[in-house]
């Protein structure tokens, strides 16, 4: 199994010794480079604590937790590098390593969640009513520290950058739309603008049901949308829709016949999945999710399997 992962599928266990971080991962085409600005507290210093060592982990994932910024006082927000001397090694080691592979260079986090680690959940989601000014003067700053980071970034042998900001919950927004449009669409439209620019391709990530904006995504220059859950979006219409605008990556479900059920059953999950994306071209081949744990490992084999097979159009 683990030689059919690293041949046919995503590897995240080929890193350190080849100064990949554990967190980048390689697929068949693709290499992800993650920023890890939040992921160094321990190493470099009081400043990055802000973004750093407030995440509680649960099973399957993590929480923040303890935000720091208990009052709306953009001063008190930390102005970092968020691009390391670290993230540049681990960029040429991933072309060195791959020199044919298609790179993206992925903020795991970008405007609106840096502003949710540092203010909590609840309250950011009131700052954007009850205190505006602060949410805009705040956005502004880390836009600008975004921006610093893509001067760095571009030059280097990358093919794409990722911005990571969910905004989708399971059946619809987190926020309004009103609100996106208001705080978000104008400062990702000059994120993308950059990119697109220096003559790479944008991406984004956003989690959960975001059907309403994939309209604003495609305004503002978007090229490429992940994770595109099936459990929360209608594949078939967001393909029909937007499918002459954008690339999906993902788009094969992890929360249902993957994990509860049959190895033929999770089969079906990828071969439906990859029928409907597949039409025309414009498809990146992943899973929406990384598999949970408690995936059965036959079923997990089975998706591998299945994977490798329609990845050459065999339905």
């Amino acid at each position: 199994m683990q030689e059919q992962l690293r041949q046919n599928n995503c590897d995240r266990t080929i890193a350190t010794d080849k100064g990949i971080d554990k967190g980048d991962y390689l697929c068949a085409t693709i290499f992800v480079v993650f920023n890890a600005a939040w992921y160094r507290a321990e190493n470099e210093g009081h400043k990055l604590e802000a973004y750093a060592r407030l995440r509680k982990r649960l099973s399957g994932g993590f929480m923040f937790v303890n935000p720091p910024m208990k009052d709306p006082d953009v001063e008190r927000i930390p102005q970092i590098d968020l691009v390391t001397q670290a993230d540049i090694d681990r960029i040429a080691a991933a072309r060195k390593l791959r020199p044919d592979a298609f790179i993206f260079y992925q903020f795991t986090t970008c405007l609106g969640e840096r502003l949710w680690v540092l203010r909590g959940l609840e309250q950011i989601l009131m700052d954007y009513l009850l205190e505006p000014r602060f949410a805009h003067a705040a956005l502004d700053l880390l836009l600008q520290m975004h921006m610093d980071a893509l001067d760095k970034i571009l030059p280097l042998p990358i093919d794409g950058v990722v911005f990571g900001d969910d905004f989708g919950a399971q059946r619809g927004l987190m926020i309004s739309r009103g609100i996106f449009t208001t705080f978000f669409k104008p400062r990702l439209a000059q994120l993308y603008a950059k990119v697109r620019s220096a003559g790479k391709v944008v991406g984004h990530h956003s989690c959960g049901d975001n059907t309403e904006i994939m309209g604003d995504f495609v305004d503002i220059g978007l090229q490429v949308f992940h994770p595109l859950q099936p459990e929360a979006m209608d594949i078939r219409k967001i393909k029909r829709e937007f499918g002459r605008h954008l690339t999906f990556r993902g788009g094969i479900g992890t929360q249902g016949r993957i994990v509860l059920g049959t190895p033929e059953e999770a089969r079906a999950e990828v071969r439906e999945a990859v029928e409907v994306l597949c039409q025309g071209g414009g498809y990146l081949m992943e899973t929406a999710k990384p598999l949970p744990e408690e995936t059965p490992v036959a079923n997990a084999v089975a998706v591998i399997e299945e994977m490798s097979r329609v990845m050459n159009y065999r339905f």
